[in-house]
């Protein structure tokens, strides 16, 4: 078990590498390396190279160090664990529904960052829809695996269970269930069991019924050398074709797309390889991509079980604060 603390600075940590990320997500990994060396903030969201009719969905109602729905989704899930009432996907639903209203009322606008889920909050389709749109896709979206790390300080005999559950919620396909299930445990080895990096992901496919395609993955990326010796076939083997091809996102970039299985992978990776919170901050960014949601899960997990002593103050200071923060609960046994 860990403490109230360590529970605080992981979402902490969580919201800082989610804010950050935020500023270059979806930039090309060559560019994120030429131009930040994380000594300021760099908000390079009106050069995301997409179509201009699209590219208000990353600037509209976006401020500089604003977290993004990776962090209003896992408060939500962490205040839906702290319910009396069973773990469900509906409950899920509603509590996330909660957070992206109280971010409404608190900056008067919807957060920025939301996929499919934006189209339900702005009542443009149905929870079902959203469902249905996730379940068949062979590359759904990260959702699940961006908000399942407080799932990994559960009980061990609910983790798998109540990952499940939070894919489900929105996205009830195969690909993104294992990605919310490893993410997961990958906070339960390095928070609670204190495992040994170099064995998490070996760890990850003893305890996650992973399908033939995640097998082959993991065991794959367990093999690869250390972070540094990264080759660009070894990212291509990390991240996917490079540069990313649709109708994984974004194409023609060369980072992690936002894909449930590619985030995951990338997740267990960094973690295998970085010391402490801000490192995995830099390994995660420097991946290019959809940086932001692999940045929140690192960062968050390990300035859980190191601190955030590694993290600079201007980051802890700038980052737009959780409400209520010290009244959020560890997740007990439902």
């Amino acid at each position: 078990m860990i403490t109230s603390g360590q529970f605080h600075d992981l979402l902490a940590g969580f919201s800082v590498g989610d804010a950050f990320g935020a500023g270059v997500e979806f930039q090309d990994r060559d560019w994120i390396r030429q131009n930040v060396d994380f000594t300021q903030f760099v908000n390079a969201r009106n050069q995301i190279q997409i179509e201009d009719k699209r590219k208000a969905l990353f600037t509209d109602n976006y401020r500089a160090w604003d977290y993004t729905d990776d962090t209003e989704m896992t408060v939500g899930l962490v205040k839906a664990l702290m319910e009396t009432s069973p773990f469900t996907e509906e409950l899920l639903v509603r509590k996330w529904k909660e957070e992206y209203a109280a971010g409404i009322r608190a900056k008067g606008y919807g957060r920025n960052g939301h996929g499919s889920m934006g189209w339900y909050y702005r009542g443009e389709k149905s929870i079902e829809d959203i469902r249905n749109f996730q379940r068949d896709r062979p590359n759904p979206g990260n959702a699940p695996a961006m908000r399942a790390v407080p799932l990994g300080l559960l009980p061990d005999e609910l983790i798998n269970e109540y990952a499940a559950t939070n894919a489900r919620a929105t996205h009830p396909n195969e690909m993104a269930i294992i990605a919310s299930q490893l993410v997961a445990r990958a906070a339960t080895y390095l928070l609670i069991l204190q495992g040994d990096p170099a064995k998490l992901i070996a760890y990850c496919r003893k305890v996650v019924p992973l399908n033939e395609a995640y097998e082959n993955y993991l065991s794959t990326i367990d093999r690869l050398s250390a972070y540094e010796n990264l080759t660009d076939s070894d990212f291509i083997t990390l991240c996917g074709p490079q540069p990313i091809v649709p109708p994984y996102f974004l194409p023609g970039i060369n980072g992690v797309p936002s894909d449930a299985k590619f985030t995951a992978g990338c997740v267990l990776y960094v973690l295998k390889y970085s010391q402490d919170a801000m490192d995995a901050l830099r390994k995660s960014i420097n991946l290019g991509g959809d940086v932001d949601s692999v940045a929140s899960i690192t960062t968050g997990i390990l300035a859980g079980s190191k601190g955030l002593e590694s993290i600079p103050d201007f980051m802890l200071e700038a980052t737009e604060k959780i409400p209520g923060l010290q009244a959020l609960s560890l997740p007990t046994n439902k």
